[in-house]
């Protein structure tokens, strides 16, 4: 009876909050959309609405490929696209914070290869296993809604963060790299054919980070500069199809891997049994054999796997966008955020066969610096200077137009065919290799190899610890890392390895400070 009052408590506290987040949010609601024709808003929307959409299609793009291959093409680009725009165009309506982008992520494709592989062991149906594992992940998502567990993730420290995010880079090099192997080994693939697909996914790779190098070189002038860094990948896109398509034919390149993009609004997948493209609704009770009733109640278990990546991917995202120097004027509202994830987001993507969306962080974080008007100040002492937040243009309108033109762009499929799949590898690399910037778990790795500490950078995490514990703590950061990454790629144990993820909470709570000075911890997990 006791247990049961505390948690008949626990999820009344949850519905008082979730009652008051929306309280909280909807005093700004008419202003979220009048505020972005302010006169000195309209013209940062109009530019953040059109770099943007290029800075979402791209990744989408490139992770509709990635799915394709993972799922053996019963999820594609139509599908990612779709969940992007959807999602997008929902949460733009009703999400406690606005300025995060709904997109394709490195943890859902975590979770789509661990289901997937998980249904080959067990020769069940991947799109129903799906389904039912995306009905349970809705309800699981609203019970820790109730049971006020958003306010956890004040438990999630830097040590976690950085272990999270270098899994989800490491995951996008690894799926890349993947792809250039299978390409290489395909017996039915030309040389010609497999060299090409190596120097245009490193053209590239070196263009887009030649793009990104700009902004910061004396070339051009500030305004041009800023530009082609904001639309670099997509100029990179456009540019190597031209010169792909152009000089092919020359090579004598004619097998070639193009996006598979349907030229009409259809599904990826052929259905085995009709030959057809399947319906939009995914038949629960299986296609080509009746999906057992034992294997419902068996996706509960990869369900909380996806559950907590998703959660870790929802709140995290959030938390970075909401930081107290983003001088944001509307407060956030975590629990209405979680709750429309749980109730509107994924029952429908699960009931459509769709990649779960969630915010993507640095889609979201690009966006929130779109918006965000900074001048440049000299520092107190005169030596140097700093950027300070002078406005913030807090609307919704930005994120309803990006994601309604990501769902026109549903119609570009007889377009999008002719870009070379070599090209989406390569944005992928991209992307993956440049989430690396900014993560010091990354920046401690690359100061190991360097053995003079008079060239170490004036990292204060770098220069005001112990270099030994310094070492044990980014090697075990590191070792964990590689370890749930090599989890993930083994389909007969990549079920527990979102459940390793989540017990890096209790590991840096409890264990990690009997290891480690709490000097060395305040300075490494600040």
């Amino acid at each position: 009876a006791l247990a049961f009052g505390s948690i008949y408590e626990t999820v009344t506290k949850g519905q008082i909050d979730i009652m008051e987040t929306i309280k909280r949010r909807s005093r700004y609601y008419r202003t979220d959309w009048t505020d972005a024709f302010l006169p000195e808003n309209l013209s940062i929307v109009i530019s953040t609405i059109l770099f943007m959409l290029f800075a979402c299609l791209a990744p989408a793009l490139a992770f509709g490929s990635i799915y394709e291959t993972v799922t053996k093409g019963q999820i594609g680009i139509m599908e990612t696209l779709l969940a992007t725009g959807v999602c997008g165009v929902i949460n733009a309506f009703v999400s406690g914070q606005p300025l995060t982008i709904q997109g394709p992520t490195g943890p859902e494709l975590a979770y789509l290869s661990m289901l997937i592989g998980l249904c080959g062991s067990l020769n069940l149906e991947f799109m129903p296993a799906k389904f039912w594992a995306g009905m349970w992940q809705s309800l699981y998502c609203v019970i820790y809604t109730l049971l006020h567990a958003c306010s956890l993730i004040s438990k999630v420290t830097r040590f976690t963060e950085e272990i999270f995010s270098a899994m989800i880079t490491m995951i996008e090099i690894v799926a890349a790299g993947t792809n250039i192997v299978n390409v290489f080994i395909n017996p039915t693939v030309s040389i010609g054919a497999k060299l090409w697909t190596l120097i245009i996914v490193s053209l590239t790779y070196v263009m887009s980070v030649k793009f990104r190098e700009l902004r910061t070189s004396d070339w051009l002038n500030a305004s041009l500069r800023k530009q082609l860094s904001n639309y670099g990948v997509s100029i990179t896109i456009i540019s190597l199809t031209i010169l792909s398509s152009l000089l092919t034919p020359v090579l004598g390149v004619f097998d070639l891997r193009y996006l598979n993009v349907p030229t009409i609004i259809q599904p990826t997948w052929v259905d085995p049994t009709t030959g057809t493209a399947r319906a939009w609704v995914i038949k629960a009770a299986g296609y080509e054999r009746p999906f057992p009733a034992w294997g419902i109640f068996l996706m509960l278990l990869p369900a909380i796997g996806g559950c907590l990546l998703g959660y870790l991917d929802q709140n995290l995202t959030e938390v970075l966008v909401n930081r107290k120097d983003r001088m944001f004027k509307k407060l956030p509202a975590y629990h209405l955020s979680n709750m429309v994830v749980g109730l509107v987001l994924y029952p429908f993507c699960a009931i459509l066969g769709l990649p779960a969306g969630h915010p993507a962080t640095v889609r979201s974080l690009a966006h929130v610096m779109a918006v965000t008007s900074t001048v440049t100040v000299p520092l107190p002492d005169g030596k140097g200077t700093t950027v300070r937040v002078i406005g913030v243009a807090e609307q919704r309108v930005t994120h309803l137009a990006i994601h309604i033109l990501i769902l026109i762009c549903l119609t570009a499929g007889s377009v999008l065919r002719y870009v070379p799949q070599p090209i989406i590898i390569g944005v992928f690399l991209y992307l993956g290799i440049a989430s690396i910037r900014g993560n010091q778990m990354f920046d401690r790795l690359f100061v190991l190899f360097t053995f003079e500490r008079e060239r170490w950078p004036s990292y204060y995490y770098v220069q005001d610890v112990d270099r030994r514990e310094m070492t044990r703590f980014t090697l075990l950061q590191a070792g964990i890392v590689c370890t749930l990454v090599a989890i993930s790629r083994v389909s007969q144990i990549a079920i527990v390895f979102p459940f390793l993820m989540a017990t890096m909470v209790p590991v840096r709570l409890y264990l990690i400070p009997k290891f480690f000075s709490k000097e060395a911890i305040d300075v490494l997990d600040r």
